[in-house]
């Protein structure tokens, strides 16, 4: 072969050369700058563009924003402005015939939780409703003269009452009350000294007898 060949042969090998590796140059540098897609630790995808730029699409919701909305939407339909409440009411019921006006006390302890307990609504919504009447004793000094009658979507609750006199305050140690049955506000049982009931407790009611200076300051469901 004679020289001149040769030289051409290495030359064009050479161009060859140069193409290829300019080639997979330019491949590497688009592959780099192309958008990637990736998966993020909570299963959302996200696009990283360039390096340094990041799209990301949200797919779910933690536990923690679906809580946050299910207790708002809650508090929207039954009218609260915050998670928990307690409403107070009192009402006068006329005299029938020759008897006494009679003052009547509503309590409600109301609730929005999410996730929601086996006692609430569908939506997180839950109620203990308390009606204060007349007890079965007949004066403050009987220690009874107060009746509590509760109803709620539980068969136990737990019951705080506070206890004030002469401007004077002590919250109670809480106790736990079953339903159809009677107690006082420290939880011990009626022992029925001071006389009969002066009404017939629903089926499933809670009852607690106290005087004036008791007043109810929670019952919630296990």
């Amino acid at each position: 072969m004679s020289g001149k060949n040769v030289t051409i042969i290495v030359a064009v090998i050479g161009a060859v050369a140069t193409l290829g590796a300019a080639v997979i140059s330019n491949w590497n540098k688009s592959k780099e700058q192309s958008p990637s897609i990736q998966q993020t630790a909570s299963g959302a995808g996200a696009v990283n563009v360039g390096g340094n730029a990041t799209i990301t699409n949200n797919i779910m919701k933690s536990q923690g924003e679906e809580a946050a909305e299910r207790v708002q939407a809650c508090e929207g339909q039954h009218g609260m402005k915050i998670a928990s409440e307690k409403t107070e009411l009192s009402e006068t019921i006329p005299a029938a015939g020759f008897g006494s006006p009679k003052y009547v006390e509503h309590v409600s302890f109301r609730s929005c939780t999410w996730p929601r307990s086996g006692y609430a609504d569908a939506d997180g919504y839950l109620e203990v409703k308390v009606q204060s009447v007349e007890g079965p004793g007949e004066s403050e000094a009987s220690g009874v003269n107060i009746a509590d009658r509760i109803t709620a979507p539980c068969k136990q609750l737990t019951i705080a009452y506070q206890f004030g006199t002469q401007g004077n305050y002590e919250n109670q140690t809480p106790f736990t009350i079953t339903a159809d049955t009677i107690v006082t506000a420290d939880g011990k049982p009626w022992t029925n000294e001071s006389g009969a009931l002066p009404f017939y407790p629903d089926a499933g009611e809670f009852v607690v007898l106290h005087n004036d200076h008791y007043m109810i300051q929670s019952a919630k469901c296990p």
